[in-house]
């Protein structure tokens, strides 16, 4: 591992910039971290200076210090994101609840509902997090968080002071999230070898909660615990779907266009960014431990309706069939089960209709997929159409300030080939089985190769 032997880390304590809007009568909050005490507060370090300062300790081959530097760095960033995550849910959550100032101008309606939003989230991170930590982190840092960039710090201090176990932890945890790093891979199968290491015992330590119950859940299903599996399957359904809504609210995040456009076109860059991040979200956690599962969504309610089947409860299992039904319709081996359930005896065709949660699913997707197949219809023009169609081009048209378009943080990219801007398309490839008719399927079992 390589590493930018640069001292220069960022402690500047500025004030937040908050929207010009907003008017605050009490003084504006400068950071975050955990609440400190109203008198003489202490200066609170966040994961970007502990990240530094165990860099730091790993240049300086002190790996004790590493270890605990980079620890907590961690363990900050996740109480930061937690933290302000919860309260971006809380919040959008009660954005229609709002009592409105508004009596004679339904045009700004959408703007007065953001600044109530944005107002609630102030309020909600100010009575968790501390006054006297800077926001303002490098995108950088936050880069390396977010595809685990400090585990491979960690692996390696961790073995250079002995803790061999949590080498290999930090290691696999790592390569989960960067499954091309082939240095990380060979790392790992080193200190699988170590006779202080217990293979069966190594595991992801970002593994999140809704792959952890999916994986017990298919647990009882392969020991016929069906009781256990409905509990447990429904509780993962409900975490998988948290997770998600966590991760679509924060895709709401900074998006650095490269360049100066009017209120209007930035608008509605910013919000094709975020669209684009939201719609990304169900391919990333899709991710069990370094294995991406295929219609993940559908396969909640494939175990489920199995389970239900078996300890007789045909009505919740039909509503199962049909629920993942819904989410893939041209599944055949559930359709062989719809045959299967519809010809016992007292089933209702009402029994089919999918669960509401699949139901706003669809249709938040369907909705989400029409405006971006628009973007991408319309938001293709070459050098001609900027001159007779200046409505429909992006403000960019300066090539001394020409945006990295290559890095997927804008609407459209430029095709050498076309001469135009064109947007990628999104992959809907599906998984279809052989077909069995009238006879019960159950689901899959699941397996990996770790």
């Amino acid at each position: 591992m390589t590493l930018d032997r640069k001292h220069q880390c960022s402690r500047t304590m500025g004030k937040l910039h908050i929207l010009m809007l907003l008017v605050m009568k009490t003084a504006t909050t400068q950071g975050y971290g955990q609440k400190q005490s109203q008198t003489q507060p202490e200066k609170v370090k966040n994961f970007e200076d502990l990240y530094s300062e165990g860099k730091e300790a790993y240049l300086d081959n002190n790996f004790k210090d590493c270890v605990t530097t980079i620890e907590a760095a961690i363990k900050d960033f996740k109480f930061y994101t937690d933290t302000v995550s919860k309260c971006k849910l809380k919040c959008s959550r009660k954005s229609e609840m709002f009592p409105s100032v508004l009596k004679h101008s339904p045009e700004i309606v959408p703007f007065e509902k953001l600044i109530h939003e944005t107002l609630c989230v102030m309020k909600c991170k100010q009575k968790t997090l501390s006054k006297t930590r800077v926001e303002n982190i490098e995108e950088k840092t936050r880069t390396d968080f977010e595809t685990k960039k400090p585990y491979d710090f960690l692996q390696l201090c961790y073995y250079q002071t002995g803790d061999h176990q949590n080498a290999a932890n930090a290691a696999f945890t790592n390569l989960v999230y960067n499954s091309d790093h082939e240095a990380m891979r060979e790392n790992l199968k080193f200190y699988m070898a170590l006779p202080e290491v217990d293979e069966n015992i190594v595991k992801n330590l970002e593994s999140p909660d809704y792959v952890e119950q999916y994986l017990v859940g298919t647990d009882h299903y392969r020991g016929e615990d069906w009781e256990k599996l409905i509990e447990t399957m429904e509780e993962a359904l409900k975490e998988y779907l948290l997770a998600e809504e966590l991760c679509r609210v924060n895709c709401d995040k900074p998006f650095d266009m490269g360049w100066y456009p009017d209120f209007k076109s930035s608008v509605a860059n910013h919000f094709t960014f975020c669209l684009k991040c939201k719609m990304n979200c169900a391919q990333n956690l899709n991710n069990f431990n370094g294995e991406y599962m295929d219609d993940l969504l559908p396969s909640f309610y494939h175990y489920l309706q199995f389970a239900y089947y078996k300890v007789g409860k045909v009505e919740a299992a039909a509503q199962c069939t049909g629920t993942y039904l819904y989410l893939n319709p041209d599944q055949e081996d559930m359709k062989g089960n719809a045959v299967y359930y519809k010809e016992v005896e007292g089933v209702n065709e009402k029994w089919f209709l999918p669960r509401e949660e699949a139901v706003a699913y669809v249709e938040r997707d369907q909705d989400e997929q029409a405006l971006l197949d628009f973007i991408e219809n319309n938001y293709i023009f070459d050098e001609k159409e900027e001159d007779s169609e200046p409505e429909r081009s992006l403000e960019n048209n300066s090539s001394e300030n020409a945006v990295d378009l290559d890095a997927d943080e804008f609407v459209a990219k430029w095709s050498e080939d076309d001469e135009k801007f064109i947007l990628e398309e999104k992959s809907t490839d599906l998984d279809d089985s052989d077909f069995i008719n009238n006879q019960l399927l159950p689901p899959p079992v699941v397996k990996f190769s770790w």
